[in-house]
């Protein structure tokens, strides 16, 4: 077994508690369009982006006062008029600390998220971790997002990196399909908010401190044990 020399982060759920932000956002324009829809559909968003098209899945059978393409132009403005003002205040409170201590182990930071740049950029901006990621890679960048591979396996490839050398740190089954297709082990963040399908990651934790812990021991497994 190759050493562990990256750790790939997701950003969403993983880094920053941003996902509840966005399930709020989108049933406070439902409950103001006088929407129902049905409980868990908007979990079909965690992990993707705008290119996955969920949206004709989630409001499937979902009567709206608008026809469909009005109805997601109109979302959308929604959207944009209430953007995250300031992600220090969705940042997980352990994440800088488990940054600083995998960066002083030696390890060459990433940060792979199916955002686009613009978000990404002001989240690095706000919290003031851009220092720690050798790399950052946007969904944004690619025809296809997550669970499409691509993502990771470019961001191995310009950190010259093989895959058996990273470790990818998620939460959704988009991300964590994505990190294992890529030929990566993959540690899935738990959240019991969401009912995600984390059954393909290699580890689960309940917290980012856990990871540190995590990554010393598969570094330090056999090549049997680290296949199991």
């Amino acid at each position: 077994m190759e050493r562990i020399r990256s750790v790939i982060f997701d950003m969403d759920g993983v880094l920053i508690d941003s996902e509840q932000f966005y399930q709020n956002l989108l049933n406070d324009y439902f409950v103001r369009q006088g929407v129902r829809l049905p409980a868990g559909r908007l979990n079909l968003l965690i992990g993707g982006n705008g290119r996955m098209n969920v949206w004709p899945q989630i409001l499937e059978g979902v009567e709206l006062p608008l026809p469909y393409d009005e109805f997601m132009l109109d979302m959308k403005t929604y959207r944009r008029a209430h953007r995250i003002q300031d992600y220090r205040e969705l940042l997980f409170p352990e994440t800088e600390t488990v940054l600083k201590t995998l960066k002083e182990m030696g390890l060459v930071l990433a940060l792979a998220s199916s955002s686009g740049f613009a978000s990404i950029e002001k989240m690095l901006s706000d919290t003031g971790l851009h220092p720690y990621f050798s790399l950052v890679t946007s969904g944004e960048m690619f025809k296809e997002s997550k669970p499409n591979p691509e993502i990771y396996q470019f961001t191995a490839e310009k950190l010259q990196m093989t895959p058996q050398q990273c470790v990818v740190v998620e939460d959704s089954s988009y991300g964590i399909q994505a990190g294992v297709a890529a030929g990566m082990t993959v540690i899935a963040r738990e959240d019991e908010r969401y009912a995600m399908d984390q059954s393909l990651a290699h580890y689960k934790v309940h917290r980012l401190t856990e990871v540190v812990e995590l990554v010393r021991r598969i570094d330090a497994l056999p090549v049997s044990a680290a296949a199991q």
